[in-house]
């Protein structure tokens, strides 16, 4: 009995690779349909995919050396100090390719997400979140060129663990609590909140019993006679 078709692995090619078949062009080469199909880069879904190649090359030694995959659960799965950590993009700009009236909002989608199998061919059987979110914004408004997308200098960053992110569908920029940084502090940004989500419910329950045991027995309770007693102190 047949298992189906087999997934087809990534693999990155080189932009030499020839288009065959009939009537076909002899010079046309997979570099040219890049150009051809991803040159305009104030577009949102090209603009969303160099956010994801900024973000893929900051984290450079933590994920795998793989091409995109659009269907993927998650954007990254990066492991640090021996914990792997999901990670979602999402790029925003005052700018749009076409023209405005006025600038755009900036706002995010953050609503879970069903995630989709590529082994298995299947969804998952409920909504989740990645365990970090990286916003990314094009904060230049005096934009003349596509290529103005590629000057890191008109990006601005926010690294947010899921437990921070409100149970909403969307987000604005101006609603997210931490502070924004260029894209030179990207990657230590990202190791940082990693860091502090990866502790567990327990470690954080632990360090909250210690702390009240350490108030219990050193808080001064006023009484008749000037005495120190514990909270539990029932004499």
């Amino acid at each position: 009995m047949s298992d189906g078709l087999k997934r087809l692995p990534p693999k990155f090619l080189t932009g030499n690779e020839p288009f065959r078949g009939s009537g076909v062009q002899s010079h046309l080469r997979l570099a040219d349909f890049w150009r051809w199909s991803a040159s305009c880069l104030m577009d949102n879904t090209a603009r969303g995919l160099v956010a994801e190649f900024l973000v893929a090359a900051a984290l450079k030694g933590y994920i795998c050396d793989r091409p995109r995959v659009e269907w993927d659960a998650y954007d990254f799965v990066v492991e640090i100090d021996g914990r792997k950590v999901s990670l979602e993009v999402k790029s925003s700009a005052h700018v749009q390719a076409w023209r405005q009236t006025s600038v755009s909002n900036l706002e995010f989608e953050i609503r879970p997400t069903v995630k989709w199998d590529p082994e298995a061919g299947t969804y998952s059987s409920k909504p989740c979140r990645a365990g970090i979110y990286v916003f990314c914004v094009l904060v230049e408004k005096d934009i003349s060129e596509h290529a103005a997308v590629l000057n890191t200098n008109n990006w601005r960053f926010r690294v947010i663990p899921k437990e921070e992110l409100p149970d909403q569908q969307t987000i604005r920029w101006s609603r997210l609590e931490r502070p924004p940084f260029g894209y030179e502090h990207l990657r230590q940004r990202i190791e940082q909140v990693h860091r502090g989500a990866s502790r567990t419910l327990a470690e954080a329950l632990s360090d909250v019993q210690a702390a009240c045991l350490e108030e219990r027995y050193t808080m001064k309770v006023p009484e008749r006679r000037d005495r120190e007693v514990s909270l539990s102190d029932d004499s």
